[in-house]
């Protein structure tokens, strides 16, 4: 590249470091201003730097102009943003999932970005995983018959996180990346049921999110799976399983960290594991990065478009329990 792309982060929650650190392997990017509506937080991202700190994000795309951004913010507060970006021909990578409880705000969002061709990357970085590649070509050569996913933790810290109408809810804000993996490695799903559960006694946190989900799925090309979490349990087990004639696949998290993921494969030659390898942060920066340059929204590890496939599979899943995320 001819010069750094400047850079704006919206947000400084827990997962921008990751992102930074990221794109600071990268470097080709200079990130020049960080807002959030927290001043202090936005300082203490930008100031070890040199980059400017707002809590106005809008007042910094205005001064700033940057090249391209990153928006690590409350499901809550991503369309209003993605949609100053779009109208500023700026390109975005943003953070899962695409809003709360708005279903339509994505919508109208992502007509905008396709009118402006506009490249935006959505932060599904499990695509970016050393072995992917390989596993969708195993799943493309066979018949897919049962997908089973877990995502049993505990409850993050973020406030907004507990709360549905700031951000959706578990299915919909955290398992969402086991139902996009199986979206992009089996194809597209309907929801046959879900059911899920909150605790009798009121929650001693501030929650109104459910405590656990389970969802019934049909994938078009015949597989069936089951999709459970949890937001109670006292340690993490994450992981989502694959199976059919002549092979089983598992992508399985194995520890903290961005890198922390390994895939293992058994078919008929045999079992392999692909370790932990590049960080899946560092390879959705590099596949935005180069998109932008080229000009190519669809060489993004995953499109606005296609991430709306995934909000509209979760957005089902909770509909169908009959419940608030």
């Amino acid at each position: 590249m001819a010069r750094d792309l400047k850079l704006v982060v919206i947000g400084a929650g827990w997962i921008v470091p990751f992102h930074l650190d990221a794109l600071d392997r990268l470097g080709r990017t200079a990130l020049v201003g960080v807002a959030s509506a927290r001043a202090e937080r936005a300082a203490a991202v930008a100031e070890p730097r040199g980059a400017v700190a707002s809590a106005d994000p809008i007042r910094l795309l205005e001064e700033l102009r940057p090249d391209v951004a990153y928006v690590c913010v409350p499901p809550v507060a991503a369309v209003a943003l993605g949609e100053a970006l779009v109208e500023r021909g700026i390109p975005f990578l943003i953070e899962k999932p695409l809003a709360a409880l708005d279903a339509e705000g994505p919508v109208r969002l992502e007509r905008a970005i396709a009118e402006r061709h506009l490249v935006v990357g959505v932060g599904y970085h499990l695509r970016g995983l050393d072995g992917i590649a390989e596993l969708r070509r195993q799943i493309g050569e066979r018949q897919i018959e049962f997908v089973a996913a877990r995502w049993l933790d505990g409850t993050p810290d973020a406030a907004w996180w507990r709360r549905v109408d700031q951000g959706g809810g578990q299915v919909i804000e955290q398992a969402t990346h086991l139902y996009d993996i199986a979206r992009h490695l089996v194809g597209e799903a309907e929801v046959l049921g879900a059911r899920s559960v909150r605790a009798d006694e009121p929650a001693d946190d501030g929650a109104d999110v459910a405590d656990a989900t389970v969802a019934l799925l049909r994938f078009d090309g015949g597989a069936i799976g089951t999709f459970s979490n949890s937001r109670r349990h006292p340690g993490a087990t994450v992981d989502i399983e694959f199976a059919g004639p002549g092979v089983h696949a598992v992508i399985a998290r194995v520890a903290d960290g961005p890198g922390g993921w390994e895939i293992r494969i058994r078919d008929e030659t045999g079992a392999r594991t692909i370790g932990p390898g590049r960080d899946p942060y560092e390879a959705q920066a590099e596949a935005f990065l180069d998109a932008v340059e080229a000009g190519d929204p669809t060489a993004v590890l995953s499109t606005y478009a296609d991430a709306l496939g995934t909000d509209r599979l979760t957005r089902a899943v909770v509909a169908a329990t009959g419940e608030r995320g």
